[in-house]
């Protein structure tokens, strides 16, 4: 039913109008009708017309021809990391099992702790009873959906009135951070920030036990939201807001405090089974490592303050013209327009959230907050020389892979907000003409420069259009501050749409849902006979972790959050240890045997060298895919002939030069173990495998000497080993993966992953259900005095 998306949609928004008109504050319908057409409008053939939002005709292998390529090469991450990781959570889940662990992707890696997974984000949760490619589109929905009604509901409670407050939230949902990144788990903080700032104020002004309840519930959704980053900048702008309620007070600001903190630690309880995982995981990451580098890099570098100079002039650009070095297309500017462009709420907000600059003016509650927000945001987003070695220096602060360039989405709520106050003030008679004037000036004189300092390479399409398009919504704006202004009262929200649909609206674009990860011949082959094994992809072909929502095993892994001391290991057969894509370069290599890679998969025509040939056996060869068979492979857990300690030696070169790993492997030293170990009889004993479920592994052993259990299983620390029913010593062999050894006899073996961190999580989640259900059930607490006007 190609409209079952849409309906289901339709019956959240009328469940969600419904909770707000029973509990909480009430949206007038017309605001409903507004808000639903601009769904439809960049949402509607994803959600009513059987399409997918998704761009997977990106792929190669898969997609039916690159000349015929519609989607956006910016999301590739969404086919092969968000989408991927999201159908290997659905997987789990249907079996019965916790989420816990990806063994599909690389050597394994954690799945819980993966955020992009995003296991606990309601948001994706609310889409489970679609199918996945439905459930994208509904996910997308409901994120954009939540952003405006609950904007518009925080601006109609700190005072402002029903346009004005309708002009903010338009802004704020329908501008660059939402759009760009709609497909990502770092929009899921952008949706969710103004739930909780509105349930801050209901808490503060009411305090009843569904306000506390709906500040709960929008914290942990902020807490799990999946993208660490904007979790901290969500964390401090709503501590923030609730600092500035709090001074704002005359009495009880003990009580509320604490009732706030009580809420807060039963969200951080709930979120806890997968937050504690992620903060003992994320040292172990490509992503931390990069960071670090980088890092290292920034204070010894004597010219890195020249490059700031250079970039912050782009930077700042793209916050008042966000066309003005291209689109996904084409671009110049310094990085891409997802993370460029996404500060921009359209041109008419931006000339009123200038506006709200100028002093001496009547403010709202906690505007100045925004003012200082959107003016230290700017700072962030600059990066004045010296600011990156001085974040690099900071506890915490100094872990963003971007510098903190992300706060775009504290200045694009920030404009919102301010440009919501501004409009407001001139529906009251409060405007100043001369203030409109010069700032029109200004603005006017940003947006060309913007335009006309960087010139387009010769490739890139004409900028015209949207220059004019931003300077006639400019001088519109302008226009309706001058005359009489109930006539003009929703020029600035149609403004806002129109602009933002120009600009963004195909950004996001849907494609037919037969394109979604199509059974292509290499598809059919691998499922028929991969079975438990794994496989590697040369180049681009089933780029790496798009073959986990077929449910294929690959050696490759595309992640921030991959293993990097696994990523190390590939250095012999990859292109760069530094990409968060492995980007594998060689047919043939040891390295292949360990991991039990059973089958090559390469683009057409590929030919082996002469010294591959004899371990590689052509088996598929389709107009858009080769795949060769292998001739050595290891299963997932085995029994090495002999095994030594690395020494003094560094464990990645033997690694890479060891030719046989069933015959020798790099074992940690072990209390009574010799440095170099040999089974008396190699043939003597045997393991069978009898279970290879994401986190339990099970395997009978008949041991006929004490045997080294190898396996190809990455160690994060959660691995426990289990011998005939009790718990084992375990070791690492080859590196980074499970082992340890087995005393001789018939034994039962299982590996048992639990994520470190997820046991204490769960008595938290205990506890924080407990703390909410007494806080819901105990004795009701006064109401406090209504607030005079």
């Amino acid at each position: 039913m190609i409209v079952l998306p849409g309906l289901y949609l339709v019956f959240l928004a009328a469940l969600l109008g419904w909770a707000l008109r029973r509990f909480w504050d009430p949206v007038p319908w017309r605001v409903w009708a507004v808000f639903g057409l601009v769904l439809l409008l960049l949402l509607g053939p994803a959600l009513f017309g059987g399409k997918v939002l998704l761009p997977l005709d990106i792929l190669p292998g898969l997609a039916p021809s690159e000349s015929e390529v519609r989607g956006n090469p910016l999301q590739l991450d969404l086919v092969t990391q968000i989408v991927p990781a999201m159908a290997q959570v659905r997987r789990e889940m249907g079996a019965g099992e916790w989420p816990l662990w990806n063994p599909l992707a690389g050597a394994g890696m954690p799945l819980l702790a993966d955020p992009q997974s995003q296991v606990l984000q309601p948001l994706v949760l609310l889409a489970l009873p679609l199918p996945l490619p439905q459930a994208a589109g509904v996910i997308a929905g409901l994120k954009l959906l939540v952003a405006l009604i609950f904007s518009f509901l925080l601006l109609r409670r700190q005072g402002i009135s029903e346009m004005p407050a309708f002009f903010g939230s338009l802004s704020y949902g329908m501008g660059g951070f939402l759009l760009l990144w709609l497909g990502w788990p770092i929009s899921n903080t952008a949706a969710w920030l103004p739930v909780v700032l509105y349930a801050v104020v209901l808490t503060d002004e009411r305090g009843a036990r569904r306000d506390f309840l709906l500040l709960g519930m929008a914290a942990f959704a902020v807490l799990t939201a999946g993208h660490p980053e904007t979790i901290l900048y969500g964390v401090i702008v709503s501590s923030l807001f609730a600092g500035a309620r709090l001074l704002a007070r005359s009495r009880d600001r003990g009580k509320l405090l604490g009732r706030w903190a009580i809420t807060g630690a039963i969200a951080f309880g709930l979120a806890a089974p997968a937050l504690l995982p992620l903060i003992r995981y994320l040292p172990q990451t490509h992503r931390d490592e990069m960071v670090t580098r980088r890092n290292e890099r920034v204070l010894r570098d004597p010219v890195f303050a020249g490059w700031e100079i250079t970039g912050a002039g782009k930077r700042l650009t793209s916050v008042v013209a966000p066309a003005a070095f291209g689109d996904h297309r084409v671009y110049w500017g310094e990085m891409n327009v997802n993370e460029d462009a996404s500060a921009f709420v359209g041109t008419a907000a931006l000339l009123a959230a200038l506006v709200a600059f100028v002093p001496g003016v009547r403010r709202f509650p906690q505007e100045r907050l925004f003012l200082a927000l959107a003016a230290l945001s700017l700072l962030v987003i600059a990066r004045p020389p010296g600011f990156s070695r001085l974040l690099t220096m900071l506890p915490l602060l100094d872990r963003s892979p971007t510098f903190h360039h992300r706060t775009t989405l504290v200045l694009a709520f920030s404009l919102a907000y301010l440009a919501a106050c501004t409009v407001e003030r001139w529906r009251a008679g409060e405007g100043r003409r001369a203030a409109v004037a010069v700032c029109t000036v200004l603005l006017g004189a940003l947006v060309l420069w913007g335009y006309h300092a960087w010139p387009p390479p010769e490739n890139a399409a004409s900028l015209a259009a949207a220059r004019g398009l931003q300077l006639g919504v400019l001088l519109l704006g302008a226009l309706s501050f001058f005359v009489s202004w109930r006539r003009v009262l929703a020029v600035p929200a149609v403004l806002a749409v129109l602009e933002l649909f120009l600009l963004f609206g195909q950004a996001n674009p849907s494609l037919p849902r037969e394109g979604f990860y199509p059974e292509t011949p290499a598809v059919a082959f691998l499922r028929e006979n991969l079975g438990d094994a794994r496989f590697v992809g040369i180049g681009d072909r089933l780029r790496p972790n798009a073959s986990v929502l077929y449910g294929f095993a690959d050696v490759r892994i595309s992640n921030p959050v991959k293993p990097y001391v696994y990523t190390r290991m590939l250095a012999p057969v990859s292109n760069s240890v530094r990409d968060i894509n492995d980007l594998l370069v060689r047919l043939e290599h040891p390295l292949y045997q360990l991991l039990g890679a059973r089958y090559v998969v390469t683009p057409p025509k590929t030919r082996p060298l002469r010294g591959e040939r004899r371990f590689l056996r052509p088996v598929l060869r389709d107009r858009s895919t080769w795949i060769f068979e292998r001739t050595r492979v290891l299963p997932r857990l085995f029994l090495p002939a002999a095994a030594e300690t690395p020494g003094g030696r560094d464990w990645i070169a033997w690694v890479g030069e060891n030719p046989d790993f069933a015959a020798r492997a790099l074992v940690q030293p072990s209390p009574g173990r010799p440095a170099r170990w040999s089974a008396a009889d190699p043939e003597g004993s045997s393991l069978d495998l009898l279970s290879l479920r994401p986190a339990h592994l099970s395997a009978r052993a008949r041991l006929g000497e004490d045997r080294l259990l190898a396996t190809s299983v990455y160690q994060d620390g959660g691995w426990r080993l289990l011998v005939d029913g009790r718990p084992g010593l375990s070791t690492l062999a080859n590196g980074p993966f499970v082992a340890a050894w087995l005393p001789a006899g018939e034994h039962q073996v299982d590996l048992l992953y639990r994520p470190p961190g997820f046991l204490l999580g769960l008595v938290l989640a205990v506890l924080a259900v407990a703390g909410a259900v007494v806080g819901l059930t105990g004795t009701r607490p006064k109401p406090p005095p209504t607030p005079s006007s």
